[in-house]
Order: structure tokens, then C-alpha cells, then sequence
């Protein structure tokens, strides 16, 4: 048995709870327990790191002091949460006066940021491995021709030795071949959706995701993989941000493994961009034995 200490972060409480649901079924399948961290709180994202640095490292830094304390390393499945608390702890790590300063503002929690924080991509990869993945396969998904979508924040951590390469990241279209998903090569795999602006702006992001639903289309491909949930919530929202455009289904990594492994997505009715099609494309692998 592999645990690790689990940062849902706000999204996956919410809007993304499908994910949070999906990931858990996936993991407990490959024997991974992931330990919610109790009490966790807010990161700030990156709201909070444009108001005031000091408090988004504070804010991080009490999810860190809790996971040191259950002794596993910890994965955030949301973009912006890895991006924070990875972050945080490289800085609480390295720089004494940093470390002062957030143990002050956690006192009595403490952390030394000597965690690893990881990614799902670096989970599936590094304590499930592709020969596992592939075997685990029950259903064809070749009739499902994906982009894998990365998102700008995943490889662009200033000042973080990326998990993948920054610009033409792999990690998940290995994934996706493992799984038998047709994938499809694009040059939008890290273009941004206009992530937040949705509150503030929303012609910004009709205009961004609009862009990227576009070159969806034109590559062939019939979906979208991600494992940010800002990034999905904005795609799968495009109709309703004013773009007159053929909408694209934006499926989570581990709903492919749902589909791979069982046939069905558990949170498919929490899609607006139907995902019906998807479901009912894909077959029982002929001979597989579960």
C-alpha cells in the first residue's frame, strides 16, 4: 500500500468535486490511500500572492506543516494549489528569514518545507508506472482521439525545476497512450485559458479558451484531458461565454481511467459539455480477463 498526504484545495470541494471523486476511485483501485490532510485550508492561489506574497506563503506554509506532520509527501491535484505549495515550500526551505516568518504566523504549527510536493501526473508516473497503467486496461478507448492539456501554471513555476518539459510537456500523453486513448499533438498544450479572469473579465477568457476549443476542432480530436479545474470548468464553459463555437467535452486525467478500467465516469452528469458520446464509443477490450 503507497499513501501520500491529499490536498484537495477549494476546487475539488466544489465546482471540481467530480474530480476529487474520480481521482479517489482511481487511486484506491492501484492500492494508493491518499490521507486528506485534516483541517487543510485555503492556499490563496493566485489571488492571494497578488495582495500580499507574505500571506500567501503563510497561508500555504500551514497545508505544509500539516502534511510534514503525517510524514507522507503530498499531492495537489489542482494547478494552482501544486503551483503555490510547491512553491512555498522551496522558499520556506532555503530562506531562513522566510521560514521565521510563516512559523510566526503558524506558531504553534512549524514547517521546514522539507516535503515533496507532487502532481497527479508524477503520482500516475512515479508509484503507478506505465507497464501497470497499460495493464490495467479493461476497455478500448482507441476510439478516443484526445488533446492533453496541461495548462500554463503545471511546467511554469518561477523559480521550480519543472516536472516536465516547459513547453512541450509528455508526462500526460504517455499516460494517455498507456490507456489506449488515440492522443492527438497539438501546440496548445500550455496556452492559457485566461484562467480567473472569468470573474473579472470574461471576454478575456471567452476569447483565450475560445482559441484553444478552436484548435481542438481542428486537429480532429473529439476531447480535451486536463488536470487543472480552472482550466476544465473554463473550457466546458465556452457557450456560455458569449463564443458561438462547437463545444469540445473537457474530461479530468483519472475520468480516462475510470473510463479504462470500468467503462463508466462516476461524475459524468456534472459535465455541461455532454460527455455522453465518449462513454458509448468504448467497448470491452476482446479476451480481457479483470
Amino acid at each position: 500500500m503507497i499513501a501520500l498526504s491529499y490536498y484537495p484545495g477549494c476546487s475539488l470541494r466544489s465546482s471540481s468535486d467530480f474530480y476529487d471523486i474520480s481521482l479517489k476511485k482511481v487511486m484506491a483501485y492501484y492500492g494508493v490511500a491518499l490521507k486528506e490532510l485534516d483541517d487543510w485550508s485555503c492556499c490563496g492561489a493566485l489571488a492571494a500572492l497578488m495582495v500580499n506574497e507574505g500571506l500567501s506563503l503563510a497561508l500555504s506554509a500551514r497545508n505544509i506543516a500539516l502534511a510534514e506532520g503525517s510524514g507522507f509527501h503530498l499531492v495537489a491535484p489542482c494547478s494552482a494549489c501544486y503551483a503555490r505549495t510547491k512553491t512555498a515550500a522551496r522558499k520556506i526551505a532555503e530562506d531562513k528569514e522566510t521560514r521565521r516568518m510563516v512559523n510566526d504566523a503558524l506558531s504553534p504549527l512549524s514547517c521546514n518545507g522539507n516535503i515533496e510536493v507532487k502532481n497527479i501526473i508524477e503520482v500516475f508516473l512515479e508509484y503507478i508506472g506505465i507497464e501497470r497503467i497499460a495493464d490495467s486496461v479493461s476497455y478500448d478507448l482507441a476510439p478516443i482521439h484526445a488533446v492533453a492539456y496541461y495548462g500554463c501554471l503545471l511546467t511554469r513555476i518561477m523559480g521550480i525545476s519543472p516536472s516536465d518539459d516547459i513547453e512541450d510537456p509528455m508526462g500526460m500523453d504517455i499516460i494517455l497512450k498507456a490507456l489506449g486513448v488515440t492522443v492527438i499533438p497539438w501546440q496548445y498544450k500550455t496556452e492559457c485559458c485566461g484562467a480567473s479572469s472569468t470573474i473579472t473579465n470574461g471576454d478575456v477568457t471567452a476569447k483565450l479558451s475560445g482559441r484553444l476549443i478552436k484548435a481542438v476542432v481542428r486537429s480532429g480530436a473529439q476531447t480535451i484531458v486536463t488536470t487543472c479545474p480552472l482550466c476544465q470548468l473554463n473550457l466546458d464553459l465556452i457557450t456560455y461565454l458569449g463564443e458561438d463555437i462547437q463545444p469540445v467535452p473537457v474530461l479530468f486525467l483519472p475520468e480516462i481511467f475510470e473510463l479504462a478500467i470500468f467503462g463508466k465516469i462516476s461524475g459524468g452528469a456534472r459535465h455541461i459539455v455532454s460527455i455522453r458520446d465518449i462513454e458509448q464509443a468504448i467497448a470491452p477490450v476482446k479476451g480481457h480477463v479483470r
